[in-house]
């Protein structure tokens, strides 16, 4: 069983995430704010994380910088998670350490793909 932490705004993208982890056997940590991110990341060390390219107090791409700058969090896998995917998104958040870009509204065969790679 994994750890997987979504980090969204939207408290409708947290519920779905939140049962597509446990209907596949896994554990949703759920954010709503990036404000909480490291302490959640920190505290309950997620095996992959998905985070929100536009969040109201902080974009995705600074909250993708935060973890990989981190010690103890670098080593997380994180995917960007956007409603608009550009090639200028996907390069921007791969070059900052993101594992890819997924597209919302999300998928659950895709996002169940991404976590069995883990």
């Amino acid at each position: 069983m994994f750890k997987v932490m979504f980090i969204d705004d939207d408290p409708m993208v947290l519920r779905m995430a939140g049962f597509m982890m446990k209907k596949i056997g896994h554990t949703a940590l759920t954010v709503s704010s990036a404000n909480e991110v490291m302490a959640t990341a920190k505290d309950s060390r997620p095996d992959i994380i998905f985070v929100d390219a536009e969040m109201p107090d902080m974009n995705g791409l600074d909250v993708i910088k935060m973890i990989k700058s981190d010690t103890d969090t670098a080593d997380i896998p994180v995917y960007m998670m956007s409603g608009t995917v550009s090639q200028e998104l996907k390069v921007k958040a791969i070059s900052l350490g993101a594992a890819g870009v997924v597209e919302k509204p999300l998928k659950a065969p895709e996002i169940v793909k991404i976590v069995s790679t883990i």
